[in-house]
């Protein structure tokens, strides 16, 4: 099983999704997201070449929900996944960071 890490772009992109649905949705869907995210980085402790892989990037993307998507990197040398990245997916793709 691999290690999760968490970049910083990853936790201000998370907090920052979370501060958005607090304001915006009910304590339902703020609790419903957090569980996907929790178990999708669970799938991706698994078995991370299970989401879609981008050689460009040398990245894997994870949808979680419609709106939000999750970027991540594989180190295999040390056993780590780098959560890089939470991408609100109406955003225009060419403003992706990675």
């Amino acid at each position: 099983m691999y290690k999760i890490v968490w970049s910083p772009s990853a936790q201000t992109s998370y907090f920052k999704i979370l501060n958005y649905l607090e304001e915006h949705w009910s304590t339902n869907e703020v609790a419903a997201f957090i569980n996907r995210t929790e178990e999708i980085i669970n799938f991706i402790k698994n078995r991370p070449s299970l989401f879609q892989y981008s050689k460009s990037s040398n990245t894997h993307k994870c949808v979680l929900t419609k709106q939000v998507s999750l970027f991540y990197r594989i180190n295999t040398s040390s056993d780590q996944i780098e959560l890089l990245l939470f991408w609100d997916n109406r955003q225009d793709p060419e403003n992706l960071p990675l």
